[in-house]
């Protein structure tokens, strides 16, 4: 493959095509086709995962990086370290299976370990984290799923929302749940049912 050739399409030169566009969140239950950019060993607070980059090569959002947290050492600030590693491992191993990769050793994967993933493609779903109200609305993406590539369908999902309540920022269905909601906006509804 020649330098000048990339993956998304033709390379122009155009204004449209060099700009960076602003940056923004992936729609909760997107499913898109992706290939591996970047899977490195990270650090973020003591504490070390797998992180992979995905580019997404398909569909409404084609060119946007995802980025995936594998925490294989488990992870200090969660409820119940064990089991977020050992679904970690588990999501893990799939790649490798998932590839038809095997480990080379049975110590902590490295950087070099790596390597191998660099460039394979899968089909992922793509979940969005519900608003952040503390954060005015903040939304994050994470992989929640990996599957072969073939046959794989893109669907662009439906962005989380963040309602303005009574002055304060309440994230999810205003439908659905309006007792739960105003117990948030600190609203006492028990004491006002008059039944």
């Amino acid at each position: 493959m020649s330098f000048w050739q990339s993956e998304l399409g033709e390379v122009t030169g155009s204004a449209e095509d060099a700009f960076a566009k602003s940056f923004t969140t992936v729609p909760d239950n997107t499913t898109a086709l992706a290939r591996i950019a970047a899977f490195i060993v990270a650090e973020h607070e003591g504490n070390r995962y797998l992180s992979i980059d995905w580019l997404l090569t398909d569909g409404e959002f084609k060119g946007v990086k995802v980025n995936q947290k594998l925490k294989v050492w488990g992870d200090n600030r969660s409820g119940d370290p064990a089991k977020l590693r050992h679904r970690a491992l588990n999501m893990f191993k799939l790649l490798y299976q998932l590839f038809n990769l095997k480990p080379t050793h049975a110590n902590d994967p490295t950087d070099e370990d790596l390597r191998v993933f660099i460039g394979k493609h899968a089909g992922l779903r793509i979940m969005e984290t519900r608003p952040d109200v503390s954060k005015e609305g903040k939304t994050y993406n994470w992989v929640s799923e990996v599957h072969a590539p073939a046959g794989f369908k893109c669907v662009t999902g439906v962005k989380q929302e963040v309602h303005h309540v009574m002055g304060q920022l309440v994230s999810g269905d205003l439908h659905d749940n309006a007792f739960a909601r105003n117990k948030k906006v600190g609203d006492d509804m028990d004491d006002e049912i008059p039944f």
